[in-house]
C-alpha cells in the first residue's frame, strides 16, 4: 500500500494530461495487485469496483454535480 500511496502523491502534482494517464494506470495496477495478493477472487475485485463507481456517483450527486454523473434511466 506504500507505493500506491506514494503513486496518489505523484498524481497529485502531475502537470500534464499524459503523467495523469499514467500515474492512474499505475494506480489501477496497485490497486489491483494489493487486491489479489490479499487474496481477493474475481467476483470480490469486481464487488469491490462496483462498490467504488458507486461511492463516487453518490458523491458527485450529494455535491450538487448530478449532470455529471451518467444516467441509468438513459442506458438500455
Amino acid at each position: 500500500m506504500h507505493s500506491l500511496i506514494n503513486t496518489i502523491n505523484l498524481l497529485k502534482q502531475a502537470e500534464n494530461q499524459a503523467t495523469s494517464g499514467q500515474m492512474t494506470k499505475m494506480i489501477a495496477e496497485n490497486i489491483f495487485r494489493d487486491l489479489r495478493s490479499y487474496g481477493l477472487r474475481d467476483k470480490d475485485i469486481v464487488a469491490v469496483s462496483s462498490e467504488l463507481l458507486g461511492k463516487l456517483t453518490t458523491d458527485i450527486q450529494e455535491r450538487g454535480f448530478a449532470s455529471v454523473a451518467p444516467k441509468a434511466s438513459g442506458m438500455k
